[in-house]
């Protein structure tokens, strides 16, 4: 939701507040009586109104902008409302020092009559404190969810765009023509290895087609699409690769977006060299606890064909900061001939 909205939501809110608050109705005339307040504050209807609206704005903006982000939990109900009864007795004690004791003192009078019992100042200070805590807590979820449906539409148009180019710039004519040009090699020469390279394909198209369509997966099945993937380009790189693959997962079912990995692997088989003795290609893929690491490392081809460098990793920073807006670092560093790229995320 834009802020300005937000910010016209608020002034909608005191305008009704103020006109049902201050505004008094003639009903002999049947006219509207507007509040002076530029009278003496010495009068005790003018001071208490001001100290009033005070707490008023006061216990309104505690919820809305701490108690209601910070505690609420549907999971965890009693946290956010022991954190609203904190705010009653806030209320109740403020009014108490403000109207009671500090206006007593300063100006000479107080709110309550003397004599009122104890039983009735906490019940009628109740329906008091109510009217702010209920009516910024039904803001605040207005707005959060708005804000959330919000939120929630451009990952879904995210994801779609991020599937959508990923199909493009790697399930291309291209690389499934070379692909199935080297299982057709493998099948004429009788090699061992043709039914593996099929199984693998077929893997790698249903993961893309079918699994990818949901929200997150077991974070082993991405590895295992990762696996298919090195090993059918590897397929097509004249000479020995020189890949070193090296995962350390403490849960297999850690559940991750599916196609949250491959571009970085996929951005270092189409613009690094991958065959070279001297620098390998380095993949490392780890999580501990709620943390997940990737880190890739490889020789820049400087003659690589493709000049689109680096689509594939802009659409994955845009899919990171939806995901993990606040819970996700990456380090792309490109020194003169090597590539690296870290990405931690906290789950």
């Amino acid at each position: 939701m834009k802020k300005k909205y937000v910010v016209l939501l608020h002034l909608l809110f005191w305008f009704y507040f103020v006109i049902n608050y201050f505004l008094r109705v003639d009903f002999e005339t049947g006219t509207l009586i507007f509040p002076d307040f530029s009278v003496d504050i010495h009068q005790p209807e003018i001071g208490l109104t001001y100290t009033f609206f005070f707490i008023y704005i006061l216990v309104f903006y505690l919820n809305y902008w701490i108690i209601m982000p910070k505690f609420f939990d549907i999971k965890n109900i009693q946290k956010v409302l022991l954190a609203l009864f904190g705010l009653f007795i806030l209320f109740t004690g403020l009014r108490f020092l403000i109207e009671e004791i500090l206006i007593l003192k300063l100006l000479g009078y107080h709110n309550y009559a003397q004599g009122v019992s104890g039983n009735f100042y906490i019940w009628d200070n109740m329906y008091y404190g109510s009217l702010p805590i209920i009516a910024s807590s039904v803001l605040w979820f207005v707005v959060n969810t708005l804000h959330l449906q919000k939120k929630q539409i451009e990952l879904i148009e995210s994801k779609r765009e991020a599937e959508i180019n990923f199909l493009k710039s790697q399930i291309n004519p291209h690389f499934i023509f070379n692909t199935l040009n080297n299982i057709y090699y493998l099948v004429f020469e009788k090699s061992n290895k043709s039914l593996k390279a099929i199984e693998q394909l077929s893997g790698l198209m249903r993961y893309m087609t079918y699994e990818s369509l949901n929200d997150t997966l077991p974070i082993q099945q991405e590895i295992k699409y990762i696996e298919d993937f090195i090993q059918l380009e590897t397929m097509r790189i004249s000479g020995r690769s020189n890949i070193l693959f090296n995962t350390e997962i403490e849960n297999i079912e850690f559940r991750i977006p599916p196609l949250l990995l491959i571009p970085f692997i996929e951005n270092g088989f189409k613009h690094g060299i991958v065959n070279d003795e001297a620098n390998p290609f380095v993949i490392k893929i780890s999580q501990k606890n709620k943390v997940l690491t990737l880190e890739t490392s490889n020789l820049i081809n400087k003659y690589a064909k493709d000049s689109h460098t680096g689509i594939g990793i802009d659409n994955i920073k845009k899919r990171l900061q939806l995901h993990f807006p606040n819970n996700h670092t990456l380090k792309i560093t490109i020194t003169e001939n090597i590539y690296h790229a870290k990405l931690v995320i906290t789950l």
